[in-house]
């Protein structure tokens, strides 16, 4: 054994040392003999491996050769046929100095075929050779190619598929000396996906093509693609997919409509029978609407109960007929052998290509805009995107962050209107109001960021803030005036929770007011949703002695038997009744007046902006009155400002009293 590998005899793992010159194994551990199916060591140093050597392979190893001077090690699978038995290993292959001083090659085996089972993916994707001519002729493929694709292929255009493609590889590859690429070819038996590495071997006017089969991963990749772009429960495209398909074709693109889906009523089907009931209903869903789509467009499921159509305008009649014509099939009931039939509706919003938008996320956009629209029109239609939307949509998007911003900042302020006891003639209180003032977007009105902040749950932190600064002006002009002043606040159906009463209580303690002093006001509408639980809190909240006032009685939806169940003290009449001037508004004024006074409850009439609306509602016997011509909402300091005591008592002649307190607030 040469002294130079003696240390090499120790390693566990198969390792010869080879001269890529001589084409010999120079010297080999124990543990490569039967690899090799050698007896001993001085057997297997004697074998000429060049007899059995393809021209293929030989031109490998020359590249090898000009690696290792590089400094390169390099890792691949490898063919050899010891005694007529073929065999494939995975072999770290580097270069040494030999006895000889020329580079010779260090062989080491990391596994077998047999022994790696996690690597077999890519046991028949490397080591692949072909040897070709100047013609493209080919002169050799090594045992690694003929392996696994026989011996059919004759030359690089069949390789190729194409003649042309290759006379120009051969002509770059004379140019460049190397050329790279990754291309389904032909292997004489089958087509396959091959990462191919190129060398010109000028001294031999030869191109040696060294070749990876990826076919497999390729496979892999089409799969995955394939599961990212499709949604696992209907098999539709997604949202991704529908997206990366419109993309890729928008060059070509003609005209389309894009048409954003929303089921009506899946909800109380999920709610109702479970999801998986609700997903049968979704595929079912799916399945009629790629009958409706089938070669007008694409179809996909956006997530959850919604959908995308993007239909050409040459194959459809107009995207508003086709979208009638969507809606008349889910309008069909669907049958599901589990629960029977089931009827749901579709909303849909439509934009189109090119003329509202040039790229697809705007487009979603409008068209998820659009079907909003239709919702709130009534469902079961559709509706064409408008660029009023957009703009109504930045707003309410500004809107949000600046409302934000403001109840970090406290960059609220109250107002406080007046509200006139008609018998006593006096000041019964005030209803405070909310009013924002943004530097930006200057004075925001009560009935544009109200509904945002109920729509977004910002209503809960902005009420308990009224509800503390309002409490504690109260108790500031109680001290200072020594009057007992009703204060009412209104409240939002979010804030009827469990926790609404004690925190109520203890803003009370908190500023020593009593409870008859503080009245809330609520809405018809959300006194009755989830109506148990809301009057659970009312409950709460009218037993620590605090008043409820109805507000804007005429405009819900309540019964008088719910009236008279709910332990509310006062009902506000809207003043749309007030400031109409046609009988049938008269009627209802003194409608409610007799219904109040029947049912024991007040009567509070809101929106009085003329004396002879003053004196009407007086010969009506209402008890309280507010509107502009008794008093305006101001902030705190105005009514202190402006004679403050004159608000305690209004003179006989109500009327007069009544212009005198325009005065004064004005």
């Amino acid at each position: 054994m040469n002294q130079n590998f003696s240390l090499l005899e120790f390693l566990q793992i198969p390792v010869w040392i080879f001269d890529i010159h001589q084409k010999r194994i120079l010297w080999a551990n124990s543990a490569a003999l039967p690899l090799w199916e050698a007896k001993s060591t001085e057997e297997l140093t004697a074998r000429d491996l060049s007899l059995d050597m393809s021209e293929a392979v030989d031109a490998i190893l020359d590249g090898y050769l000009s690696r290792f001077q590089q400094g390169e090690k390099i890792k691949t699978w490898w063919y050899f046929s010891p005694n007529d038995v073929i065999k494939k290993a995975l072999c770290y292959f580097s270069g040494m100095p030999g006895p000889d001083g020329n580079t010779v090659m260090l062989v080491e085996v990391i596994a077998e075929e047999a022994s790696l089972r996690r690597e077999l993916a890519f046991s028949g994707s490397s080591n692949l050779a072909l040897l070709f001519d100047e013609s493209g002729h080919l002169i050799s493929a090594n045992n690694s190619f003929t392996h696994s694709f026989g011996e059919d292929l004759n030359d690089l255009a069949s390789f190729l598929g194409d003649a042309q493609l290759a006379d120009k590889w051969l002509a770059a590859a004379r140019h460049e000396g190397i050329l790279k690429a990754k291309r389904l070819c032909w292997t004489g038996k089958s087509h396959h996906w091959l990462n191919i590495d190129g060398k010109w071997l000028t001294d031999k006017h030869q191109l040696l093509l060294s070749l990876i089969n990826i076919s497999q991963e390729k496979e892999q990749l089409h799969k995955a693609k394939y599961n990212a772009e499709h949604d696992f429960l209907t098999g539709l495209l997604n949202r991704r997919g529908i997206t990366n398909a419109i993309v890729e074709n928008q060059h070509s693109q003609h005209p389309y409509s894009l048409l954003f889906l929303d089921i009506d009523g899946f909800k109380l089907v999920n709610d109702t029978y479970g999801h998986a009931i609700g997903d049968k209903l979704l595929r079912a869903i799916a399945i009629r609407l790629q009958e409706e789509v089938k070669f007008k467009g694409l179809l996909a499921r956006f997530g959850g109960d919604e959908f995308i159509v993007q239909a050409e305008h040459r194959n459809i009649e107009n995207s508003a007929m086709f979208a009638k014509q969507l809606i008349k099939a889910l309008n069909r009931p669907f049958h599901l052998k589990e629960v029977g039939e089931l009827s749901i509706g579709c909303s849909i919003g439509t934009s189109d290509y090119p003329s509202d938008a040039k790229d697809i996320e705007t487009l979603v956009t409008q068209a998820d805009m659009a079907m909003h629209r239709a919702k709130l029109r009534g469902r079961n239609r559709s509706h064409h995107f408008s660029p009023d939307m957009a703009d109504a949509l930045y707003r309410k998007m500004t809107l949000r962050h600046h409302l934000t911003l403001a109840l970090e900042a406290d960059a609220f302020e109250l107002y406080y209107q007046p509200i006139v006891d008609m018998k006593s003639k006096s000041l019964k209180g005030f209803e405070a109001l909310i009013r924002w003032h943004d530097e930006e977007l200057g004075q925001v009105s009560p009935g544009e960021f109200i509904p945002l902040a109920e729509e977004t749950g910002q209503i809960v932190p902005l009420g308990k803030w009224i509800l503390k600064t309002a409490c504690k002006q109260l108790a500031l002009w109680r001290e200072k005036y020594g009057k007992a002043f009703i204060m009412s606040v209104n409240l939002s159906r979010a804030q009827l929770q469990s926790s609404l009463a004690p925190t109520i209580e203890g803003l009370l303690n908190r500023y020593q007011i009593p409870p008859s002093q503080l009245a809330l006001e609520l809405t018809e509408s959300t006194m009755l949703q989830e109506y148990d639980e809301a009057k659970q809190c009312l409950d709460d909240l009218a037993s620590l002695g605090i008043e409820l006032y109805l507000d804007d009685f005429g405009t819900g939806y309540s019964s008088l038997s719910q009236l008279q169940d709910l332990p509310i003290s006062t009902v506000k009449l809207d003043q749309s009744f007030v400031q109409g001037e046609h009988k049938g508004s008269q009627a209802i004024i003194e409608a409610t007046q007799a219904i109040c006074e029947k049912l024991a409850l007040k009567v509070v009439a809101e929106g009085v902006e003329t004396e002879a609306q003053l004196r009407y509602l007086q010969q009506c016997r209402f008890d309280f009155c507010q509107g502009y011509y008794l008093g305006r909402p101001m902030p705190a300091h105005e009514h202190e400002e402006r004679n403050f005591s004159l608000l305690n008592t209004i003179p006989d002649a109500l009327p007069q009293a009544a212009r005198q307190q325009q005065e004064l607030v004005q």
